[in-house]
């Protein structure tokens, strides 16, 4: 773990990080569009409605803090503008106390560019929040390993909860890393990020259940499990191999050559971050592949972490170049926008309905129909 910086290198990343934010800002800005995909619609007419919850698990919290807006429209993409930008500089600050410059930079930039987190923050989806809460859990956990301060067990906690709350089913899968962190506390401490999480989830858990069985009380996330193709479902066919496609394809693309670092990494921390929610995705079920948000920045971070211990340093710095680049091209080759929205229309593909950049694989969807 790295913390010892000079006055220069501290100068440099802090303008670095300002221009990063900054940067992705404008990006998903003027790359994004009107509501169109997912929930998008069925989240707006929920805001509209004022019962703030749609299927399983409702994303009451992140629909209820658009509601306080005089245009939810907007508010959701603002939301996700934010979450994009202030994700990329949480995951810096953290790659700053993983590796050296000049591969935390890269890297923050890999993780900016990655295609299906840049969509998520184009649309009026719950997706974006896991690019920053994740990372900020992480960033909080690397700082009370430095210097054990109580402030950092708090911000553990209120992260933890809120992104928990903004997207629960991800909040499912980072919980064995708070759990993993919990046991590393003294008890004084231990006691604190219990009842803390327990208090800030239940502000917003409370509501949504409320909405849950006044305005959803058919229990669609059964339905979802029982069609899940997963082999944790006992379940060993071509459902299974689209499901498992649709993980590994677009994290493979996304990672490019960088995810032949990956098992060279040694950080527990990371690999207890990433492995819960991947297991779940490919031995149950997973859509799109903004499904992977959550675990992106664990990822990206284990890339970084193994390519600090090559060392040809030139190659690491072109790998990541070559990443970055592979991931621009995917972004603005096949990204799934209406091209009359945008202004980089002229370089829209029409590949018919949106196509998930293959996530969906058409092959396979046209063909395939759940069991139930």
């Amino acid at each position: 773990m790295i913390t010892a910086m000079s006055e220069a290198e501290r100068r440099r990343s802090q303008i670095f990080a300002m221009c990063l934010g900054v940067g992705v800002l404008l990006a998903r800005i003027l790359t994004s569009g009107p509501p169109y995909f997912a929930d998008a619609f069925r989240n707006l007419t929920a805001i509209a409605n004022h019962t703030y919850v749609i299927q399983p698990p409702g994303y009451w919290l992140f629909l209820r803090t658009a509601g306080l807006f005089p245009n939810p429209e907007l508010a959701l993409h603002i939301m996700n503008w934010s979450f994009s930008a202030l994700g990329c500089v949480i995951f810096y600050a953290c790659a700053l106390r993983l590796v050296r410059s000049p591969l935390a930079e890269l890297g923050a930039l890999l993780y900016a560019t990655v295609f299906f987190a840049w969509f998520s923050g184009n649309v009026h989806s719950t997706y974006a929040s896991q690019l920053l809460f994740p990372p900020l859990i992480f960033y909080c956990m690397l700082r009370y390993r430095e210097d054990k301060r109580t402030l950092w067990v708090c911000a553990v906690a209120v992260s933890f909860s809120l992104g928990a709350g903004l997207r629960p089913s991800d909040g499912a899968f980072l919980a064995p890393l708070v759990l993993l962190f919990f046991f590393q506390l003294r008890r004084k401490q231990q006691i604190l990020l219990a009842l803390l999480t327990i208090a800030v989830c239940a502000a917003w858990l409370v509501p949504t259940k409320m909405a849950q069985m006044r305005y959803h009380p058919d229990n669609e996330a059964a339905l979802v499990l029982r069609m899940s193709p997963g082999p944790l479902m006992g379940r060993f066919n071509i459902y299974t191999v689209a499901n498992a496609l649709r993980f590994f394809l677009p994290m493979a693309f996304a990672l490019g050559p960088a995810a032949a670092f990956l098992f060279r990494a040694r950080n527990l921390w990371l690999w207890t971050w990433v492995i819960p929610g991947s297991l779940f995705f490919v031995g149950l079920f997973i859509s799109d592949a903004t499904y992977m948000d959550c675990l992106l920045g664990g990822y990206v971070l284990l890339c970084l972490v193994g390519m600090a211990t090559y060392q040809n340093r030139r190659v690491a710095v072109a790998v990541l170049l070559c990443s970055i680049l592979i991931n621009f091209s995917l972004y603005f080759g096949f990204r799934p926008l209406r091209s009359q929205s945008h202004i980089y229309a002229i370089m829209e593909k029409d590949l018919g309905n949106y196509t998930f950049y293959a996530v969906k694989h058409k092959f396979f969807v046209d063909r395939l129909r759940f069991n139930s």
